[in-house]
């Protein structure tokens, strides 16, 4: 049934579909995506306005790239090898892939760092470097209720950005946790306390991640964060990048700044299809998520 609210006059047509910064789609819901590919639109509520329905095409004609978001690339390449026709009928497929040190903050991912790697490299070998953007996000600070020892995520950087180079990946796209109330409420319902580290310390933490990163000849890009730009050796993030979709997909791709995004984010105009609750409620359920609405 169509809403009453949505016109099917008033279709939204966006040449990149991000798929998506509000949930992991590629890992829990790619039976939904195909279906919604299949009838060509998807119904995406405005996440603060729920009674605000757009309509948007996904016709192979009005979308010129998919970007994809995810920690756990498995069901998107299960989907894309059983459903070829569909994935191919698009001109480019971009990838947002975000591994970390695996910790006890991302304790639902319910896969192996070894795993996601290959994941990562099949996707490289398959749709090429310009196509997969890595993300090590976020780089988390904190202490344990009970103990006043200051942990981290950072146990397995080395370790993950020697991989990364393996591949022939050049970029590394980074930020530090953003400590909002609700990520502050739901890590202390959990026994953590989150820590903000001063922009000093911030400093002297990149000036080691950054000489590991030379080592491998990769670029660390801030993501929505300027107050590390003048950090020598740290440059600004474009994860939603137009210029490389328009190199992927062989479109001109309208240069346009996503609006809709944080102020400092270096995103180019693109429409999630995502969402918070529901079905898109993420069961990755980690702690430090600023997505997520719930304390959980």
């Amino acid at each position: 049934m169509i809403p009453n609210s949505v016109s099917t006059k008033q279709i939204i047509k966006s040449p990149i579909i991000s798929c998506s910064r509000r949930t992991d789609i590629p890992a829990f819901l790619m039976d939904w995506v195909v279906n919604r590919i299949r009838i060509r639109y998807v119904d995406v509520p405005n996440p603060f306005y729920p009674s605000q329905i757009a309509r948007v095409s996904l016709k192979p004609e009005d979308v010129k790239c998919w970007v994809w978001w995810s920690k756990n690339f498995k069901n998107w390449i299960t989907n894309y090898q059983n459903h070829q026709d569909i994935f191919k009928s698009y001109k480019a497929h971009s990838f947002q892939f975000t591994i970390n040190s695996p910790s006890e903050l991302e304790g639902n991912l319910g896969v192996s760092l070894e795993e996601r790697l290959n994941q990562l490299e099949w996707l490289i070998n398959e749709f090429g470097k310009l196509a997969v953007n890595y993300r090590y996000d976020p780089i988390i600070f904190y202490k344990l209720k009970v103990s006043n020892k200051i942990k981290n995520n950072l146990n397995k950087f080395s370790y993950i950005i020697e991989k990364i180079s393996s591949f022939g990946l050049k970029e590394i796209i980074f930020s530090f946790a953003t400590i909002y109330t609700k990520v502050k409420n739901r890590m202390n319902m959990r026994g953590y306390i989150p820590i903000n580290p001063s922009i000093e310390k911030k400093r002297e933490i990149l000036i080691k991640l950054i000489e590991i990163c030379d080592n491998h000849n990769l670029k660390m890009k801030a993501c929505c964060q300027p107050d590390l730009l003048n950090i020598k050796g740290i440059e600004q993030a474009h994860c939603i990048d137009a210029y490389k979709i328009e190199q992927l997909s062989g479109e001109v791709i309208p240069k346009i700044k996503d609006s809709g995004q944080r102020k400092d984010c270096g995103c180019f105009k693109s429409k999630d299809i995502g969402g918070y609750t529901g079905i898109f409620r993420c069961k990755h359920n980690c702690a430090y998520c600023y997505a997520s609405p719930a304390k959980r």
